[in-house]
């Protein structure tokens, strides 16, 4: 994308903040639309007018990125020309051969992005009411007219081009010919498009294109001549300089030139030379062989080859753009995405930002490289879903939703089916902690349904290893044994960061005799300060395992508790089964006060109904870490004085789960806001700016 589209696509989403609501273009989005992002322009003017946008560092920066003939003409963004009183839309429209990426912006006074045009040097077409700018290879487009803008930016799909049918009707390589060696006959490949690959340029090596002649630069090697030192002797006398013999250097291997698959190597071919008779003369040890003696060859048949590729994928997607455009300025009867029942349910008058996709599933396939997954099925599933932005006056949220398949659905409904021990909030002290993480899943469940869960993933190539592999794992496993030792819930409580002293062991050399000699030393290590808890029912296995750990030296008893003593721990570690409870942790005083029965607990009810009304839950408190991460001479001193200025000036954020409803799982992330903020849009200014600082 050239500089003034990008330009161009910055300001309409940018100005989206500042618009109220106006005419709504919704209905000309089509109606097959993969991915739609809606932003509310009448919510957010609510919370920062156009003239206090125009002094925030986005607004100045947005002005100071446009093209030097046009900052004289666009003093404020109400100068592009954009209706600042409507809704804006970025969608994706997309098949097994294209993919178009478009913005939708309503239109306020055409006659300025008209001039905007003009003073950018960017010539467009006038066909009535309607102008069009193309690109050089016009698979980027932006058409408007008095009512509306559309940008495009299409790109075609490396998968259809690949087809030997398109690939012969194009002109193109026939990539099932392809061979590794065939695509490994060139060192040189030009990757100054997107569509060029090294398997294009070389099965188009014999193309009718001029050869320019091979470059070729040589320097020859620099001789140094080195005077011989005369050494002294601790006794005081002198000695004659040593013999110097001649230095063996390894010659250099033959670099032959680059090659297509027609074309026939030269017969003479460059080495790199040294001289190893003349004593006198070496090689500077400093500089390596390639500075000495070096061919740089410049392959244009192939590059011109590959422009060639990239040329006609090009058209090939840009006649399809052309014609896409043409028809939505009409006035057809064609549906819209309003017709999508799924899309109309996800509107969400109170959410300032709304991302929807119709199919996760077929989105990770469309938009992902298949080589990634090779034919297996992540999200296999999973079908729409959706994410909304709300800005408040005393929070920030986001909330999230996925519509799941019946199969999958009822799956998640029997891992749920669990919450987190209550016993747990006997070890929680709010004062104390910076942040937790608490989920519950029932482990028999889960065992049971992973089988099921893996060979929906793997089963539509690898049906016979999924099926093998899942029944061996059910009858390894006896999931009721493994849902008694670990039930499923825990709690994760993060306490901050703490520096220990570590003791390690070095190496010193001897200066007297050369030799080497071990010492140990001490260090301070930063490391997290945690305590984890799990629930368990039967604790014979693991009764046995810390009585092997015992044994081997690798657990110390220390009576009540047990301590992990090995080198390889970075941190020490404690651990203890009390209460049904396994108990992990960082800090020795916790744990002797949790298995004495002395542990302090502190919870309010905002974090008891937190941790133990939802599957999972989470909290973090920035201010609290702020001012404990150690200077120590790894971080940056300035670095770490932004970073405490962020930490202190973000709220308190949690996350949560929903339960089920239908086939919908969903869940939320909250920040809170700090009471000397007016709301959260101008909050979230504010926290840019300090990091632009």
């Amino acid at each position: 994308m050239n500089h003034f589209s990008k330009c161009a696509v910055t300001a309409i989403f940018s100005i989206v903040a500042l618009g109220a609501n106006a005419q709504n273009l919704v209905h000309k989005i089509p109606a097959d639309a993969k991915a739609v992002v809606t932003l509310k322009g009448d919510n957010l003017i609510e919370l920062m007018s156009v003239k206090e946008f125009n002094t925030t560092f986005l607004g100045k920066k947005m002005l100071g990125k446009m093209p030097e003939s046009v900052k004289g003409q666009t003093k404020t963004i109400e100068d592009f020309g954009i209706n600042l009183s409507s809704v804006f839309y970025y969608y994706n429209q997309s098949n097994d051969s294209v993919s178009y990426n478009c913005v939708l912006a309503p239109v306020k006074n055409s006659g300025q992005i008209d001039d905007l045009f003009k003073q950018s040097d960017k010539k467009f077409t006038v066909n009535a009411q309607l102008r069009s700018f193309y690109n050089h290879d016009s698979t980027e487009v932006v058409v408007w007219n008095d009512e509306m803008l559309l940008f495009v930016k299409s790109s075609g799909k490396e998968s259809y081009f690949s087809r030997p049918e398109v690939s012969k009707r194009l002109g193109l390589p026939d990539y099932s010919l392809i061979t590794d060696t065939a695509a490994t006959a060139t060192d040189s490949v030009y990757v100054g498009n997107d569509y060029t690959t090294t398997a294009d340029a070389a099965m188009t090596a014999a193309e009718p294109y001029p050869e320019a002649p091979v470059v070729r630069k040589k320097k020859t090697a620099v001789r140094k001549h080195k005077k011989a030192a005369v050494r002294q002797h601790k006794s005081g006398h002198h000695s004659l300089p040593k013999h110097k013999t001649s230095k063996k250097y390894p010659k250099r291997k033959k670099i032959k030139k680059a090659i297509s698959i027609d074309e026939q190597p030269f017969k003479d071919e460059s080495y790199a030379i040294v001289d190893t008779a003349n004593s006198d003369s070496i090689m500077d040890e400093n500089v390596p062989v390639s500075a000495y003696a070096q061919d740089i060859e410049i392959d244009t048949a192939t590059i011109n080859a590959n422009k060639r590729i990239a040329a006609i994928k090009n058209k090939e997607v840009a006649s399809w753009t052309k014609k896409m455009v043409s028809g939505f300025f009409l006035k057809d009867k064609r549906n819209s995405i309003l017709s999508n029942k799924d899309f109309v349910k996800s509107i969400d008058e109170k959410a300032e930002v709304t991302a929807w996709i119709a199919n996760t599933e077929k989105a990770v396939l469309d938009f992902m490289p298949t080589a990634i997954f090779k034919g297996i099925n992540v999200l296999n599933g999973y079908g729409s879903a959706n994410v909304k932005l709300y800005l408040e006056k005393d929070a920030i949220r986001i909330g999230s939703s996925i519509t799941l398949s019946n199969e999958m659905a009822e799956a998640f409904i029997k891992i749920n089916n669990r919450k987190v021990n209550k016993k747990f909030l006997n070890y929680v002290n709010e004062d104390k902690l910076t942040g937790y993480m608490a989920y519950a899943l029932d482990t028999k469940a889960y065992l049971q349904e992973y089988p099921k869960l893996i060979n929906r993933m793997y089963g539509s190539i690898y049906k016979d290893e999924a099926d093998m592999a899942t029944d061996l794992f059910s009858l390894l496993l006896d999931e009721e044994a493994v849902s008694k030792v670990i039930k499923g819930d825990a709690l994760f409580i993060f306490n901050g960061l703490k520096q220990n002293e570590v003791t390690y062991k070095t190496y010193e050399y001897n200066e007297d005799n050369f030799e080497k000699d071990t010492v140990t030393k001490t260090k301070k290590e930063t490391s997290p300060d945690f305590l984890l808890l799990v629930s368990t029912e039967d604790t014979r296995l693991l009764n046995k395992l810390i009585a092997y750990g015992v044994k081997k030296n690798v657990v110390k008893d220390q009576h009540s508790y047990y301590e992990i003593s090995t080198l390889k721990t970075p941190m020490p570690l404690y651990f203890a089964i009390h209460d049904g409870i396994i108990f992990v942790g960082t800090n020795v005083d916790e744990m002797k006060q949790i298995v004495n029965n002395q542990y302090q607990a502190k919870v309010s009810a905002k974090h008891r109904d937190a941790i133990l009304k939802s599957n999972f839950s989470a909290y973090f408190s920035a201010k609290r870490l702020a001012g404990k991460i150690p200077a120590n001479g790894v971080t940056n001193p300035q670095q770490l004085i932004k970073t405490n200025t962020l930490l202190n000036s973000l709220g308190d954020i949690y996350l949560k789960s929903n339960q089920m409803k239908g086939n919908v799982f969903s869940g939320e992330i909250s920040m809170d806001i700090p009471a000397k903020q007016e709301n959260a849009l101008k909050y979230l200014f504010s926290i840019a700016e300090d990091v632009e600082k």
